[in-house]
This record gives C-alpha cells, sequence and structure tokens, in this order.
C-alpha cells in the first residue's frame, strides 16, 4: 500500500510540475509580447486603446470625417465591406493582405479571417468604426499564431502581428465599378457599358438569324477569369441565360449564333458576397469572361 501510494504521490507531482511549466511558458511568452507591444507604441508615439475584454490586444481608430451629415458605427447585422493587411508588427514584413482586384466583406459580428486563422479581434474593433474608417491592431502573438507560427505564410514563432483595417463607405456595386475600371484603365480597354453596369467588348457581332431569350438553349465555348488573370473555369456547354449568374444573363440576350465578345462583370451581377458553389471564386470577385455563342435553340 505504501509503494502504490508512493508511486501515485510522484505521478501526481510529476503531472504538477509539468502544468506548472507549460503555465510558466505560457506566461513567458505573454509577458514578452506585452513588454514589446507596449516598448514598440511608446517608442513610436502611438496612443492605441488597450482591449476592452483585457486580452491582450491594442488598437488606434481613425475615422472619417462627418462633413456635416453625421455617420452610425457598424452594428449588427450591418455588413461592412473592407481590406485588411497583416504584417509584422517590429520589422514591417508584410504577411497578407487583400487583393487589389476585390474587396473583403462581411456581416459585422463575423470574426475576420486572415491567412486561414479566425480573428475576433478584426470584427470587435470594426465595430467601433463608422464607414470609410480605418483602425491598426496589435496583436500578441498568443492570440495570432503562437509559437507554431504559420509556415505556409512564413509567419516565424511568436510573431507579433499588426493589422491594418480600412473599410468603405461606399456601396459594392460602387465599389465592383472601381475595380473594374482600374483594370480597364490599367490594360489600356475600351469597352461598351451596359446600362446594368457590365462593360463588354464586341470583336464578332455574329450572323445567326435566332433572337436569344432568357430561356433559349445557348452553347457556348467560354473561358471565365477573375482581374488578376486566374482561370477560374473554361469549357464548351449549353445554358439558358436565366440560370447563368445575371450579368451574363444580360449579355446573352443580346447577340446571336456566332457572336463573340469580352464581359467584365461586376460581382453584384455575379456570384456576390458568396464564393462560387466550386470556392474557385471568392466572394466580392468581378468576372471576366471570353465568350463564343456556337449554336442557339428555342
Amino acid at each position: 500500500m505504501i509503494k502504490k501510494l508512493s508511486l501515485y504521490t510522484f505521478a501526481l507531482l510529476g503531472a504538477v510540475v509539468l502544468f506548472s511549466s507549460c503555465k510558466k511558458e505560457y506566461e513567458s511568452i505573454q509577458t514578452l509580447d506585452d513588454t514589446k507591444i507596449a516598448d514598440y507604441l511608446a517608442a513610436n508615439n502611438i496612443n492605441a486603446i488597450a482591449d476592452p475584454g483585457k486580452t491582450g490586444y491594442f488598437y488606434v481608430l481613425t475615422q472619417p470625417a462627418d462633413n456635416g451629415t453625421p455617420v452610425a458605427e457598424y452594428k449588427d447585422p450591418d455588413s461592412v465591406r473592407f481590406n485588411l493587411e497583416g504584417k509584422s508588427m517590429l520589422n514591417g514584413t508584410v504577411y497578407g493582405s487583400s487583393p487589389l482586384i476585390r474587396n473583403l466583406g462581411m456581416p459585422v459580428g463575423y470574426t475576420g479571417g486572415f491567412i486561414n486563422i479566425f480573428i475576433p479581434a478584426v470584427s470587435e474593433v470594426i465595430k467601433k468604426l463608422k464607414p470609410g474608417g480605418s483602425a491598426r491592431i496589435f496583436l500578441p502573438s498568443y492570440l495570432a499564431f503562437g509559437k507554431n507560427g504559420n509556415p505556409s505564410a512564413k509567419i516565424p514563432s511568436n510573431e507579433i502581428i499588426e493589422l491594418n483595417i480600412s473599410t468603405y463607405a461606399e456601396s459594392q456595386t460602387v465599389l465592383d465599378q472601381q475595380h473594374i475600371q482600374s483594370f480597364l484603365t490599367a490594360n489600356s480597354l475600351t469597352p461598351i457599358k451596359d446600362v446594368s453596369g457590365v462593360h463588354y467588348i464586341v470583336t464578332d457581332q455574329g450572323t445567326g438569324t435566332d433572337v436569344i431569350n432568357y430561356n433559349t438553349n445557348v452553347e457556348m465555348k467560354y473561358t471565365l477569369r477573375m482581374l488578376d488573370g486566374t482561370v477560374a473555369d473554361s469549357g464548351q456547354s449549353t445554358f439558358v441565360p436565366k440560370s447563368v449568374v445575371q450579368g451574363m444573363g444580360k449579355m446573352l440576350v443580346k447577340f446571336k449564333k456566332g457572336a463573340k465578345f469580352r464581359a467584365f462583370i461586376p460581382s453584384v451581377l455575379g456570384y456576390g458576397s458568396v464564393s462560387s458553389s466550386t470556392g474557385s471564386i471568392p466572394a466580392n470577385s468581378c468576372l471576366d469572361f471570353d465568350v463564343e455563342i456556337v449554336n442557339v435553340t428555342n
């Protein structure tokens, strides 16, 4: 009995020592992070606010001018359109940022994703902003990627992250037009702008006699890209205009058999605020289609 008790006591003592060791290591990292953040803020004369929830992050807000018309702060269940950049607080290395070809968007209450991690601080700070406002978040490593870092994003162990958030006051419709116009200007393209907001370039009007309506079977060759040139889909298939994305449906009914055209479709007439069913096209993506109408059947 004495021997068994001794072994049990020894095992219990070992577990306590191991737990204490892990706790000290965690507290040590937390203490180091907190000190580094405090020193950085002081050295750069940054008047940051401590997270009210006392989880450990700090933030700085930059609100837009109201121009005489008060603007309400974001609240659930508002949607917010924004861009996000994440970098090393200490050396400025950028680990990830929103693509230039589209803005991010999410319900305010959703925790913002950044490089495969969900960070509650993003949605918490956004709720303190007004549309068009921006913020900086200083995130200790124990609230970010921890001791494992993120090898795929080349984020080292125990890295303190600075997040920069910029929100937009403009609607998604306006932002889509800005993204498309930037692309057209950069590539010296001068398309026709449809009243719907789709921009298109015609290389062949086609010679068919059948009029295409929203219930017509349209066989077409197509290549679908995003504005960064990434090909999301291509092939030859038959579609009914009412069954495809709204922007493409509006284009197909303009043409006849044999037509060839390129269409730049705003995200609001594409897949909108959700990604495509295959996941190959992220939310809020404007689309770049090359189309040839091969056959038409009414």
